[in-house]
């Protein structure tokens, strides 16, 4: 695990691919790595945790024609090792590294197709004076580049690209437009307009004069598991988690996992502790206020108990957030309004483990999020409406006491009304900005965004799956491996997800949405797996993870902060927003209307940031 950056070209002090390192030192606190000659610099720091002797980077082929830095684990280095020097190739490190470089000189651009894990990769290919940048397959670690003027630029946090002299911070207003929607900056947008962050599964090749973005790997979508045992479908997932943990246990420095107390995380723990030599180490996050429906720690505790875990727990107050908000804006290097609990939960780990699992991705490819449990019943109303059916016969599912609701969002296409369960709708934007933010934001539609990776889903008649390819393609890589990764590394923490093992993920892609959610059963075929390691009670309880009390935080100990950061004063630095609709919003939130929560955290963390980073640091 690491931080990489580097750039091509001599023109620049050779201080510079230092100060590049310098501020990602975080990523990587046990050894630093620089390569640099007439065409190139490349530096790395290193969070050592294979072969901790022998891996440092670079690393080189036997020729010294080949150079490599990366970020990440490869998780079958073992294996691919064994296949490579079947093939004549020579190691002279234990490290995961070096099957990189051999596998580079063996395979060329199908090299990535052999790896099984996460990653972000440099090789310069010495002899064709060729860069080349390769991200994993679902977006796990960072990679961002800036591409200009026969010049190439790139590290794993945009903070090292700004370092660099030819990389400015003008904003790009298409990005933030879909910010204030998403809630965060997707890919391949960053907030600036000359920086870009390489899609998951893509492959970028700097030639000396340009370069040239290619998608190496696409998710299969084809279902192939419609007329199945369910009991047999469930044998697969348990024996792909299996392998999946297994090969993710490799590791020569201390590890643990998150523990939620909810399915996905309790049955990594359950087959964590398996293999294991000794007690898992377990963490959790609560908080010390928490209202009374949060009762995950108590979930984690049975967990823990069952498996006799080492289990730990951090009990968060307020103030954490009200003081280290700027810290975490900092780490994250763009506006980000999405979980930010992890912050402080990894901080904690951090002082028993180096490396933890956790259960991440289940969601994405299982469906459980509050947008999946709609898709059934608004697309039910809507073929009523076309096949001029009565309304009375559609099963509005988890939502039969709220029909409205499902009504109303029942006339907007799925990628619009997706964005009911993010921040500004569209429409809404129009009454959050000023003329003159109108004027910059509101010609990027964030639907239309949103449309165009929902349509490359296929044809498929699965509306539950095209949903999910959707968040495959953005809430997972923009928010939840971003934050996992932004905030984990912050403390120099490896996080690893199982559940994004490409066989887990291409075997969850080809199975149908009515064994995802059956009835109003939430993953349900994953549930048949877990019910194997995880009490009855956890199974069916509600899912809840380690997600923030922002809203009564916010109306109490955070109050004036709140209205600080949302000033007339300070907000007219840039002018975006419409005054007396922001003043509107505060008052009614601070009145008690939740369902403003998000509208209101999003406007705080943009006007931190901005107020941060474009201040010329």
């Amino acid at each position: 695990m690491c931080g990489i950056c580097g750039y091509t070209g001599k023109d620049d002090a050779p201080s510079v691919i230092e100060q590049m390192m310098d501020v990602i030192r975080h990523r990587g606190p046990n050894d630093t790595g620089l390569y640099s000659d007439a065409d190139v610099s490349l530096g790395m720091v290193r969070l050592s945790i294979i072969d901790l002797g022998g891996g440092s980077q670079p690393q080189f082929n036997e020729g010294k024609s080949v150079v490599v830095i990366f970020n990440g684990e490869i998780f079958n280095y073992i294996e691919l090792r064994r296949d490579l020097e079947a093939k004549g190739h020579c190691f002279k490190t234990l490290s995961d590294t070096e099957t990189i470089v051999h596998g580079y000189e063996e395979y060329g651009a199908a090299l990535p197709h052999k790896l099984n894990g996460m990653f972000a990769i440099a090789i310069w290919d010495i002899l064709k004076k060729k860069l080349i940048l390769i991200r994993d397959r679902y977006g796990v670690k960072p990679l961002f580049y800036s591409s200009h003027a026969s010049r190439l630029v790139f590290g794993s946090e945009i903070k090292a690209l700004l370092r660099h002299s030819s990389v400015t911070r003008e904003i790009d207003n298409e990005a933030l437009s879909h910010y204030f929607s998403l809630r965060n900056v997707p890919a391949p947008f960053t907030v600036y307009k000359n920086i870009r962050s390489l899609l998951p599964g893509h492959m970028l090749v700097w030639d000396g004069t340009e370069s040239t973005v290619s998608r190496w790997y696409t998710l299969p979508t084809a279902i192939a598991w419609s007329d199945v045992d369910e009991d047999v479908l469930a044998d697969r997932i348990d024996g792909l988690l299996h392998d999946s943990v297994k090969l993710r246990l490799r590791s020569d420095v201390s590890y643990g996992a998150y523990l939620s107390g909810g399915i996905d995380s309790s049955t990594i723990v359950a087959i964590m502790s398996r293999y294991a030599p000794q007690p898992v180490k377990t963490f959790s996050l609560t908080y010390a206020d928490a209202p009374k429906h949060k009762v995950d720690a108590y979930y984690a505790r049975k967990v823990a108990e069952m498996y006799g875990t080492e289990h730990h727990e951090y009990v968060m107050e307020m103030r954490e957030m009200r003081d280290d908000l700027e810290k975490i804006v900092t780490h994250l290097d763009q506006p980000f309004a999405g979980v930010v609990a992890s912050y402080w939960l990894s901080r904690f780990m951090r002082q028993y483990v180096t490396v933890a699992l956790s259960g991440d991705g289940a969601d994405d490819f299982f469906a459980s999020y509050g947008h999946h449990r709609l898709v059934r019943p608004i697309a039910a109303l809507q073929k009523a409406r076309r096949e001029k059916s009565p309304e009375q016969a559609v099963d509005f599912g988890f939502f039969s006491d709220r029909k409205e609701f499902v009504r109303d969002l029942s006339r907007y296409a799925p990628w619009e009304w997706r964005l009911s369960y993010a921040a500004y709708m569209d429409g809404e934007k129009e009454m959050l900005f000023s003329d003159a933010g109108r004027g910059l934001f509101m010609p990027h539609s964030t639907s239309e965004f949103l449309k165009g990776i929902y349509n490359q889903s296929g044809d498929r008649e699965d509306e539950l799956n095209n949903m999910l390819y959707l968040d495959i393609n953005t809430l997972l890589p923009n928010e939840i491996l971003y934050f996992n990764d932004m905030l984990s590394m912050a403390h120099s923490l490896e996080v690893r997800t199982p559940f994004l093992d490409y066989r887990i993920a291409e075997l969850a892609a080809s199975i149908p949405g009515s064994l995802k959610i059956k009835g109003r059963v939430l993953k349900y075929i994953l549930r048949k797996v877990a019910v194997r390691y995880v009490p009855q009670e956890i199974i069916n309880r509600p899912k809840e993870g380690f997600v923030l009390p922002k809203n009564t935080w916010l109306r109490e100990g955070m109050s004036p902060m709140l209205h600080d950061v949302l000033s007339k004063e300070r907000l007219s630095v840039h002018g975006y927003f419409n005054l007396d609709y922001v003043d509107s919003l505060v008052r009614h939130f601070l009145a008690g209307d939740d369902s403003l929560t998000f509208k209101i955290w999003t406007m705080m963390v943009f006007q931190v940031w901005y107020e941060g980073y474009l201040s010329g640091s």
